[in-house]
């Protein structure tokens, strides 16, 4: 593939991109920079590719390191910077995955139609991502990435760009369907996306433990702060609803998001052009997570045993509790022969697995739906069922098997062989909220996604 490194130009604009190009923004190349990061006085480079440009400065506070193996001078870690960009960009289109827009409408575009890239030596995050010109919800992008990655906790510079690069870059193609992305939506696929593209990297194993410390809380409730962990962990969420709910999940997800619908409204649409349902899948994603470190056993998580273990408590006949939102708690207990659990509660609200554990380690692929039976040792999970955030009290029954409930075995788990890893990413995603919407378009965007899943069969 051709590559060559120009200085920065800009476009013009036509009659017909002056609304758009009301809505662009400065870049570093900007005498006025953009969030406080320009490059001036320093001289400008810029690297390309077919689908991105990288642009930095030789001199100066955002100066990558400069030095180079190659013919052409240009830097290695900017070449590489772009290669990674490149790289995402082609596998993402291939998925099916839209392409971000175009930026031709803005003047300061960085000379071309391509996804622009800029490395600044940030004060704070690893890289941000910024939306621009506009059609409705979807909008071009240009991200910045950290110039060096000096002191950001990454193994190399290499490493840090491969993972914030492709990380940011998810965030331009979430942007294509809509700047309003939830955050744990944007931040957990964005994740996922980088996971998925580079097995390798750390990343995601490393914010995992912020989310699984936090069980109750609602998985669309993240803490405050650009950084908060728990936001990047919940990329285990679009992970586990790729392998046991079907590639292309989030792809759908975002076509769904695109037509006017929140994360959870648009989940729920593509699990029930799936055949299944929320109040199906959260209670087994719950179940998966309790099956990890120590206790990970036959199915969930490939790399179940390199993540952290969820805090349990114990349970008994009458225990009980609340979860409010998409939270869930986590029980282990031995249960004396033969015996049904069952979980008193609003099925609305709330749902249940019962998960056998064999020498300690979870069973997955026999987990089943309360009320089940069990016998020995096992672990019981409580999940809420939906977004709504009013108390859901429910209580655990235990009492003799009757004979009116099957024995543990799942239909509605599976597991896929692909991975999952992370890192601290710290980036900064800006976007205006979206509407909420009812339950018949739900069923309108389920529609909607099962034809347009058919047509790409």
């Amino acid at each position: 593939m051709k590559r060559v490194v120009v200085g920065v130009a800009a476009l013009a604009l036509s009659a017909g991109a002056r609304d758009a190009a009301a809505q662009c923004k400065g870049r570093p190349t900007d005498a006025g920079g953009v969030q406080g990061y320009v490059y001036a006085p320093a001289e400008v480079r810029s690297f390309a590719t077919e689908r991105a440009r990288v642009h930095w400065a030789t001199s100066g506070t955002h100066a990558p390191d400069l030095a180079t193996t190659r013919g052409d001078a240009v830097p290695d870690t900017v070449a590489h910077a772009g290669e990674v960009a490149e790289d995402a960009l082609k596998r993402w289109a291939e998925q099916g995955f839209r392409a971000p827009p175009s930026d031709a409408s803005c003047a300061s575009n960085g000379g071309d139609a391509k996804i622009d890239v800029y490395l600044v030596r940030f004060a704070g995050a690893d890289g941000a991502t910024v939306s621009e010109s506009c059609t409705g919800a979807s909008c071009s992008s240009f991200v910045m990435v950290d110039s060096t990655f000096t002191g950001r906790g990454y193994p190399s510079a290499k490493e840090g760009f491969t993972t914030v690069v492709t990380h940011e870059l998810f965030h331009a193609v979430q942007n294509a369907y809509d700047t309003g992305v939830d955050r744990f939506w944007a931040e957990g696929t964005a994740q996922w996306a980088m996971k998925s593209l580079h097995p390798e990297l750390v990343d995601f194993e490393k914010q995992l433990p912020a989310f699984f410390a936090e069980p109750t809380r609602s998985l669309d409730t993240a803490p405050s702060g650009v950084t908060a962990g728990f936001l990047y962990g919940s990329g285990v969420w679009p992970l586990f609803l790729e392998l046991a709910r079907g590639d292309g999940f989030v792809r759908d997800v975002l076509e769904a998001e695109a037509a006017g619908a929140k994360a959870i409204p648009a989940i729920e649409a593509v699990l029930a052009a799936r055949g299944s349902s929320l109040a199906e899948t959260y209670p087994l994603f719950a179940a998966w997570n309790a099956a990890t470190k120590d206790r990970a056993g036959t199915g969930g998580y490939p790399a179940a045993a390199i993540y952290p273990a969820v805090r349990t408590a114990s349970f008994g006949d009458g225990v009980g509790g609340i979860t409010a939102g998409l939270g869930y708690q986590v029980y282990a207990g031995t249960l004396d022969g033969p015996s049904k659990v069952s979980l008193e509660t609003d099925p609305t609200r709330n749902g249940g697995m019962l998960v056998p554990l064999e020498g300690g380690k979870a069973r997955i692929d026999k987990a089943a739906k309360l009320p089940a039976v069990g016998e020995g040792d096992v672990l019981v999970v409580v999940a809420g069922v939906t977004a709504k955030k009013t108390d859901a009290p429910y209580r655990l029954r235990v009492g003799p098997d009757d004979g009116t409930t099957t024995s543990s075995t799942s239909s509605t788990s599976s597991s896929s062989s692909s991975g999952g890893t992370a890192e601290d990413s710290g980036c900064g995603v800006a976007g205006a909220p979206r509407g909420e919407i009812g339950a018949g378009l739900v069923t309108a965007l389920a529609m909607l996604v099962a034809r347009r899943r058919r047509r790409a069969a």
